[in-house]
This record gives structure tokens, sequence and C-alpha cells, in this order.
């Protein structure tokens, strides 16, 4: 028997690159939704400078994607958790999902309130993106609204961060490559060992 079949299923193996997530997609409210805010005390509010997070969101739909989303038709309904909070900062897993032939969904990791007062919220994060036949990839994502003076529309933007071929890992890591191609070689080499070769 030859070496050749171990290393060739080594360089097969280790030239396996992910399949990440590109593009992105933007959510808005529908036709009679929004949001409702809550306060620090989780009670629901409509001072936009006194909300802490999302008590609710309603008939959330998609409006536009771009690259792995493309797939995703517009008006698509988007179910967020709730509620959510955004100050302080709460991770949440996930964050959205979207059913459809891709499964997408969005683990929010952070949130930064980049500005907020009566009239105006601004927020941006970072999370990390799944999706059916995709391996988890890390995006980015902000979220705008004027409350009660939009009758609580809003707007939703995620994108996910560009991944280049050389930043593209191994699923599981090259360490796990390597000492698959050491036991392969072991179990040949004991095997020509009980042949008696």
């Amino acid at each position: 028997m030859s070496l050749i079949a171990p290393l060739a299923l080594l360089a097969l193996t280790s030239a396996t690159h992910a399949a990440f997530i590109s593009g992105s997609i933007n959510f808005s409210s529908g036709a009679g939704g929004g949001i409702i805010f809550q306060d620090s005390a989780g009670n629901i509010t409509t001072n936009l400078a006194a909300a802490k997070g999302i008590h609710s969101w309603l008939f959330t739909e998609v409006e536009e994607g771009s690259g792995s989303f493309d797939t995703v038709p517009d008006g698509t309904s988007v179910l967020f958790s709730q509620p959510w909070i955004f100050n302080p900062s709460t991770s949440m897993t996930p964050l959205w999902t979207i059913s459809g032939p891709e499964n997408f969904a969005f683990n929010l990791s952070s949130s930064t309130t980049i500005f907020q007062n009566g009239s105006f919220l601004a927020i941006a994060g970072t999370g990390t993106f799944t999706g059916t036949n995709y391996d988890p990839t890390p995006g980015t994502w902000s979220f705008t609204t004027q409350g009660v003076a939009a009758q609580g529309k809003f707007s939703w933007s995620t994108s996910a961060l560009a991944l280049s071929p050389t930043t593209r890992a191994v699923p599981d890591g090259g360490t796990t490559v390597i000492l698959l191609g050491g036991s392969l070689l072991g179990l040949f080499g004991l095997r020509l060992k009980s042949s008696g070769r």
C-alpha cells in the first residue's frame, strides 16, 4: 500500500474552505407595524429619550437583501426576539430569524448607542450570522428610529464582514487537519507492521 492515499486525503481536507455569508440585508416595519419601547423598569414608554429597550416588534419585514441574502424575497417576515435591551448592551441569541430556504439568523453580540434624544435613536453593534449551508460569519448592524414621531417605524441594516480567502479558516482549525493526517499515517504504519512488510 502506498502513502499517496493518506497524503491525498490530507491535501483535499486542508484545501476545503468554509462557506461564509456575504452581503447585507435591510429590514423595516411593514404596514401597521413598528416598535414599542420600554424604560429601565420594563414599562412601555413613548419617551424615546427614556427608552432602554424594545418591548416588541410589530410586522417587521425584509426591505432588501444582497449577496447571500439575495434569495430572501422582499417583504418576507422577520421574527425578532423580544424584549431587546440595548441599554445596557445585551447580547441575544438569536436577535432575529428569517424562515426560508436558508433559514438565516443573527446572534447579537454587542450594541453601542450612537445617539439618543427625544426625537432620534441610533444604535450600532456586532454579531454573528448563521444560515443553512453557511458557516457562522461575523457581521455589523445598525438600527435607527425617530420613535413616536415616526409612529414606531424603524430601519435595521445588517452586513456580513468581508472575509478574504486569506482570512477564511479551515473549519475546526488547521490543527485538526494535521492531527487527522498524522492519525492516518499512524494507521497506515500499523497496517504495514501487522502485514509483515
